[in-house]
């Protein structure tokens, strides 16, 4: 059984990662936006860094497009047909969550050291948005363990 609470706090989480994302891939689109970190770090120096795109794709974007996606599956297991029943969840959407989260996690961490070690600059942004993706993946390791299905 997914309890409730936990559930929330995932979408929750997933939600507050596209609000972060969206900001900074509208940063990154518009070329008359700056990106404000409020005195703390140096966003515009990791914005503008070599590293801010992957196969001219900003970044940002990709964190939208994985957020949305975490988003887009808590809710539906939060919401699905098996709500009344979260016992009768398929297993596999609890896998996904993880498994994507982790991928993130993985990827901010990478993200994080060019941070520090290459560019030399830190983004408050991203640093909040490696927070969130690192308590989505902690938060949904629980759905790797042992399932229980409903007796039908």
């Amino acid at each position: 059984m997914t309890p409730r609470p936990r559930l929330d706090a995932l979408l929750a989480l997933s939600l507050a990662g596209v609000a972060v994302a969206a900001y900074l891939s509208w940063v990154a689109l518009d070329p008359d936006a700056a990106v404000e970190c409020s005195g703390v770090g140096d966003c515009a120096a990791v914005q503008s860094s070599e590293y801010a795109d992957v196969a001219g794709i900003p970044v940002a974007l990709l964190g939208l497009a994985m957020y949305a996606t975490l988003a887009a599956l808590c809710a539906l297991r939060r919401i699905g047909p098996w709500s009344a029943d979260p016992a009768g969840e398929p297993r596999a959407l609890g896998v996904w969550c993880f498994a994507l989260a982790l991928a993130g996690t993985g990827f901010s961490a990478y993200l994080t050291y060019l941070e520090l070690f290459v560019i030399e600059a830190i983004c408050v942004w991203c640093v909040g948005s490696a927070a969130l993706i690192t308590a989505i993946a902690v938060l949904a390791a629980v759905d790797l363990g042992p399932h229980r299905r409903s007796a039908a």
